[in-house]
Formats: C-alpha cells, structure tokens, sequence
C-alpha cells in the first residue's frame, strides 16, 4: 500500500496501469487531516476489515482518495473518466459525503476509486470512530463490490456517450441502475449503523421525499408563469429524480426485515399530504428490489432493472411531468 498526501493528481492512467492489489490511499493537500499516516491506515484496517467480514470483490479498487473538496475531486475524475461534470449530490435534503467510480469492460480492465470527504475520514480515525461515517466507507466499497460482481456475471456495460436529455429510455434505465446500486450498497451499509442512526434516517426519509416533491411543484408554477424554460425545467427534474431514486434504494435497504410493502410505502412516504400520490411508486420499488436483493446475480433475467425504469415514468407524472416518448423524440408535457 502507497500512503501520501499530495496535491499531486493521481490520474487516471496511473489507475490503468497499476496491478492488482496496488491500492493507493491517498491524502490530498486540501484535507483537514493533522495526522494523515493515522488517517490512512485506520482506512487500511477498515478495508481489510469489511473484505474479511463479507468476502467482498474489491480486486477493481486502486485508490482512496480524501478530500477536501469533494465536489471538486468528483468533477476532475468525471472529465478524467469522460463523463458530464455532474458533481455531487447537495440537495436541500442532504448532501454527499462519499462518490465511488467504476470503469473497464472485463474482469481485468475493471477499475474502481472510491472519494472521501475529509471530515468522514477523520471520523474513521477517531478514537471512538463514529458508525456514520464507518458506514459510509463500507456503503461505497459495497459499490465496488457490487459493480464488479455485477459485471462478471452479467456483463459489464459498455462505453456509451453521456446521458442526452432527450433519450427517454436511457434515463429510465440509468435511473434504475442507480436506484439498485444503491440498495445493494446500502444493504450491506446499514448493519454498520446503530438504532439511533437508523431510527434518525427513518425520520428524514418522509422529509426528503416531500422536499423534492414541494420543491419540483414549485418550479412547475415558475414555468406556467414564464419564470423557467422547459429544458432548464426537465433538466432539473431528472436530476432531482436521479437523486430520489437513489435516496429510495438506500431507504429501501434499510427498511425493517418485517415490514410488508404496504407498510414500507407508508414509511417512507409518512403522513397523508401532497406526496401521497407516491405511495403506488413506492409500493412497487420496494417490491422489485427486493425481488432482484433476493436473487444472485446469475439468476437475474436479461433485463434485470425493466420493473424498476418502469417507476419513473410515474413517478415524474407525480410532480406534474407527462413524458411521451415515439422511438426518436422526447415530448414532455407540463401540468
């Protein structure tokens, strides 16, 4: 294991050429970390920790990087990587804390890199380490895991152009992908937390939802009266779906073994108000979730996400958007 801190990039070329098990923790200039060798191993240790207690594939991962700007190393990577600069998320909700990335097209161009915030890091390092911030390292190694895991028995997905707003089916289908992303993630995440983190997630999750319910609500009036164009429009809401997708997939994940569907949407939805109208979605996320949580990878159909890219077109009429999609082009109507 190399352990620096530098303000030195380390690209993504480097990550291409190194060799199985040459995982790099690095601790860049910008992190608030007075002690960076402590903060690297106890990052080492964990790793090793979580591999050992759940015999995770994390053969792809070649670096962990702390930061001090995780917006800013996120968007280096995803030029780096060829992708829209998307950033993190920083909804109103709740912002990111950690970012994982995946490449390759076969088990031996496989690579992954995982980002940490600083303060998550120096959390590790402490000397009661906190269950949040233990969570969210193994939340995103879970990411590895399940990328390449995915891939070997599935297929790894090909290089394709960056998502276009107009290409209806992709964005349902790269919604769904994230969606079960995170529930796997998560699932494996969430044994990590205690009952006070898990009872204070439970509590958020209704506020989330009716957050960006009220809030894409909002933005629908601005277009009526001229405020906001329909793309700016429809670009907002498919980001903002994209979020709450993934919000759902770690909600979901961390739902009570006993909990029925009905029960789960009630959950996550919360008292009856305007986001009622979401309980039919949800109802029916949790269930293929759990259907596809249920089954190995290798049982999975051809189009294993086909129920879940089925949601968004519900779920977007919800907040008031009527996409109509006839094989070439995107009508959205706004109501």
């Amino acid at each position: 294991m190399e352990i620096e801190r530098t303000a030195r990039e380390i690209d993504k070329a480097q990550i291409d050429t190194a060799p199985p098990g040459a995982m790099t923790i690095s601790i860049h200039s910008s992190a608030r970390c007075p002690d960076p060798a402590a903060v690297a191993e106890s990052l080492l240790c964990l790793v090793h920790r979580v591999q050992s207690e759940h015999d995770l594939l994390l053969i792809p991962l070649r670096l962990i990087l702390v930061t001090g700007n995780l917006g800013e190393a996120v968007s280096s990577w995803q030029r780096a990587l060829g992708l829209p600069e998307a950033g993190v998320s920083k909804q109103t909700e709740g912002v990111a804390v950690g970012k994982h990335m995946s490449w390759g097209t076969d088990r031996e161009s496989a690579r992954s890199v995982i980002i940490l915030t600083d303060g998550i890091a120096a959390a590790i390092a402490a000397n009661e380490p906190l269950a949040v911030a233990i969570a969210t390292v193994v939340h995103e190694l879970a990411h590895v895991h399940d990328d390449f895991a995915r891939g070997l028995a599935c297929g790894f997905p090909l290089p394709q152009a960056p998502l276009h707003l107009g290409d209806w089916p992709r964005i349902c289908a790269c919604v769904a992908e994230i969606t079960w992303s995170e529930y796997a993630a998560e699932s494996l995440a969430m044994g990590y937390l205690t009952p006070e983190d898990l009872e204070s997630f439970a509590r958020n999750d209704p506020a989330y939802l009716a957050g960006v319910h009220t809030r894409l609500r909002q933005l629908v009036i601005s277009y009526k009266v001229g405020q906001v164009g329909l793309p700016s429009l429809w670009s907002r809401c498919v980001t903002d779906m994209s979020d709450l997708f993934a919000h759902f997939g770690r909600a979901a994940a961390r739902l009570p073994y006993d909990q029925n569907e009905d029960e789960a949407s009630d959950r996550l939805v919360g008292p009856i108000g305007e986001a009622a109208c979401w309980k039919p979605v949800i109802k029916r996320l949790v269930h293929e979730l759990q259907e596809l949580g249920a089954k190995n990878y290798t049982e999975w159909g051809a189009e294993p996400f086909c129920g879940l890219g089925g949601l968004i077109a519900p779920a977007v009429e919800a907040v008031g958007f009527f996409p109509t999609y006839n094989g070439n082009n995107l009508h959205v109507k706004v109501r």
